[in-house]
């Protein structure tokens, strides 16, 4: 799962590619809780053997996005997507959702 910092509004996908695309490709994110699907405007480079997407995006705390990248009717990417603040170490499902 790939985690974006919603406090952000620049954000980067490094990813290993289905294939390499060779032309032009369509990045979308699916809202889960939505259920509404938006194309977003993006930038892509092949480096170092991965796909490197920067787009600009606001996301919101706990956003939950699928996320499919194509060439015509070809998958390049798919994969999932989770909207956080915390830092990856001190990440908990349930922090400051729960007080004893």
């Amino acid at each position: 799962m790939i985690v974006f910092n919603p406090n952000n509004t620049t954000h980067s996908l490094n990813v290993v590619p289905r294939f390499y695309p060779d032309n032009v490709v369509v990045f979308s994110l699916y809202n889960e809780a939505k259920q509404t699907s938006e194309d977003v405007t993006h930038r892509y480079k092949v480096d170092n053997g991965k796909l490197v997407v920067t787009f600009d995006y606001t996301f919101k705390e706990f956003d939950k996005h699928q996320l499919k990248i194509t060439q015509g009717d070809d998958v390049v990417y798919r994969g999932k997507s989770f909207a956080t603040g915390q830092e990856t170490q001190e990440y908990k499902l349930s922090k400051d959702k729960y007080y004893y």
